[in-house]
């Protein structure tokens, strides 16, 4: 039995990663992050199945990476 759940999650995108399109890049992020682990209260992550929004790109102080906030399913 699979659910679909959504997610928020404060994404930092690594600056190496900048070169290739967002969307692009911050799936290759999640999929690092979520793929193949065990979140608590909703089980196995599988799949990123769609990218709700994308919100952000600040930089933050001593930083050089942009934050993202990411909803996800």
């Amino acid at each position: 039995m699979f659910f679909l759940s959504q997610l928020e999650h404060k994404l930092r995108l690594p600056p190496h990663k900048l070169d290739t399109p967002l969307e692009e890049a911050i799936i290759d992020e999640l999929q690092t992050i979520f793929l193949d682990k065990v979140i608590l209260k909703l089980g196995l992550c599988i799949s990123i199945y769609d990218i709700k929004s994308i919100d952000g790109g600040f930089v933050f102080p001593n930083d050089g990476a942009p934050t993202y906030t990411v909803r996800l399913f």
